[in-house]
């Protein structure tokens, strides 16, 4: 049998955002997966063993696409007075670049809620994400702290659920701009 292809494996993962999106987390099978991937059957099956493993291929998948999102922002530094722009910049791509990866982190958070393992996969995932928004910030010259980071971070993921799941406000990202400002006011007082 020969290796596994890294590429296949994220065209699975990238399928199986696509189906945990718009079927919600019970519809997310390996089947279903194949379909979406328009794989042989026993293709998502073979790279991702279990339904853990396909859960957690889907939070490293969208977790990467998120990093890579905010890295496009941090190639260089930036000034402190771009910060804010940039951030909301960055935070917005969450609701501009489709509905999917959104969508597919909600339904994992609340399959977290009966699933312990994923439950860590996703606080480890949430921690990275507020890494990355630290390492924005300190580009720009500003030390923002962790739990600065993870409010930021929250305040934002609730912005996004509201917004998707009830279309309001039915322009987030000013919503997302005050929650920008108000970390930023904060770290700066």
């Amino acid at each position: 049998m020969p290796a596994p292809n890294p590429q296949r494996r994220d065209h699975l993962a990238d399928a199986a955002i696509t189906v945990l999106a718009e079927q919600g987390s019970r519809g997310l099978t390996h089947r279903a997966v194949d379909a979406t991937a328009a794989a042989p059957p026993g293709t998502t099956s073979r790279y991702f063993r279990t339904r853990d493993a396909l859960l957690n291929g889907v939070i490293e998948r969208i977790t990467l696409r998120l990093g890579e999102r905010v890295d496009a922002y941090t190639i260089r530094p930036i000034s402190p007075a771009d910060l804010e722009e940039a951030l909301v910049g960055v935070l917005t791509t969450m609701l501009t670049d489709g509905r999917h990866d959104p969508l597919a982190l909600f339904e994992l958070h609340l399959e977290s809620t009966r699933n312990p393992r994923l439950r860590h996969t996703l606080t480890d995932a949430l921690r990275s994400r507020t890494d990355l928004i630290v390492r924005q910030c300190r580009a720009a010259g500003i030390e923002v702290g962790q739990e600065d980071a993870m409010l930021l971070e929250m305040s934002v993921l609730g912005i996004v659920f509201t917004a998707l799941t009830t279309g309001v406000p039915q322009s987030p990202g000013e919503s997302i701009r005050t929650a920008v400002r108000t970390l930023l006011a904060a770290v700066a007082g």
